[in-house]
């Protein structure tokens, strides 16, 4: 063997560990991103996808204000949109029954519960709509629940 052919035989194991090692260091990188890249966020049939976009920034112009159109005189009055939920009697529609809290808030003391399908009276509501103040029927006792869970019954 010829020096030559030894030194050819050496440049070839050597350019083999190199690309071994390249190789190897590349496939360490990829799944090294891989784990450490964050999932995607989830989407659930409820969400509003309006909210998950970004909203565009108002423009700084001022808008010259238009007057608004008077109404005819042979128009109605319309009833309100909004009825008046307060002072109606209701059933708990939740299965797993309501807390019944001192004042409307989630840090609010518990004071008892309300099981499923309990008749109360509804008698106000917060002004943002998410609680309501009622009275058990059974027993006389008041409190605050969760709104949404109170279903409408005839007397």
């Amino acid at each position: 063997m010829s020096w030559s052919d030894l030194v050819k035989v050496l440049s070839g194991v050597l350019l083999a560990i190199a690309l071994m090692v390249g190789g190897c260091f590349l496939a360490a990188q990829y799944v090294i991103a891989q784990f450490t890249a964050p999932p995607p966020k989830p989407m659930f049939p409820n969400d509003n996808p309006s909210k998950a976009t970004a909203q565009p920034v108002p423009s700084a112009k001022p808008v010259a204000a238009q007057p608004s159109p008077k109404p005819s005189p042979s128009a109605s009055p319309t009833p309100s949109a909004t009825p008046s939920t307060t002072g109606y009697r209701a059933r708990i529609t939740l299965s797993q029954g309501l807390n019944l809290r001192e004042s409307p808030s989630r840090d609010a003391a518990r004071i008892g519960g309300v099981v499923a399908n309990a008749r109360i009276t509804v008698l106000e509501e917060s002004p943002d709509r998410q609680w309501q103040r009622i009275r058990l029927e059974d027993s006389g006792r008041e409190g605050w629940v969760k709104a949404g869970y109170a279903e409408r019954v005839n007397p």
